[in-house]
């Protein structure tokens, strides 16, 4: 199964004024989502992603005992209030991202960047929920550091033929590297974007 990397565009502000709001048509539109209903359907422990849901929108006591719902609340409230970005390929932890931060480095000279590590960077979480002790994990790079990451990949230019041609080859190692650029090249398209509407990209990882 494995862990993966999911990200919106976000003005960040709007997703903050959500919290306490009290706002029930905001409620019911979160609740009428896919992706609400995608994350609600899972048995847990403790309460449910739509206790959570309603403690963010009312502003009511959060229950400590259960961060990890807040975060799939918090997926719900992006995902519905937020911008679809133009590249929505999940990204595996771990297997991906390695080969990923390997390209960068050895095809296109960035050196030192870790692709998880700039999306989930620690205490950039911006909402106030309880504690996460694992899953899921939150990531938020602020337009202004988007301004600056996009000055280490601008130079980046992969088509959709090289990465055609890699795929489909025989070798390993080019297929590996194929799938390595697709992502690179999707990761700089979702930069660019937010840079251009003016969003912070948040990222979930679970």
């Amino acid at each position: 199964m494995g862990y993966y990397l999911f990200s919106f565009g976000i003005k960040t502000e709007e997703i903050k004024a959500v919290f306490g709001c009290k706002d029930k048509i905001i409620l019911d539109r979160i609740k009428a989502s896919d992706t609400f209903e995608n994350y609600n359907e899972h048995d847990h422990s403790g309460i449910s992603v739509a206790t959570a849901l309603k403690d963010i929108i009312t502003g009511d006591n959060y229950s400590e005992e259960a961060g990890y719902q807040y975060g799939y609340a918090v997926i719900c409230i992006c995902a519905t209030l937020g911008s679809e970005l133009p590249y929505t390929q999940e990204i595996k932890l771990g297997h991906e991202t390695d080969f990923i931060n390997k390209y960068f480095s050895e095809s296109f000279s960035v050196q030192n960047l870790t692709i998880e590590e700039q999306l989930l960077a620690d205490d950039t979480n911006p909402f106030q929920i309880p504690p996460i002790e694992d899953w899921p994990m939150i990531g938020l790079i602020k337009h202004v550091d988007l301004l600056l990451l996009n000055e280490r990949v601008n130079n980046i230019n992969i088509t959709d033929e090289e990465i055609d041609e890699l795929e489909n080859s025989d070798e390993d190692d080019n297929e590996e590297k194929g799938f390595a650029y697709q992502h690179i090249k999707g990761i700089i398209e979702n930069i660019d974007y937010c840079i251009e509407n003016n969003l912070d990209l948040i990222t979930f990882c679970h």
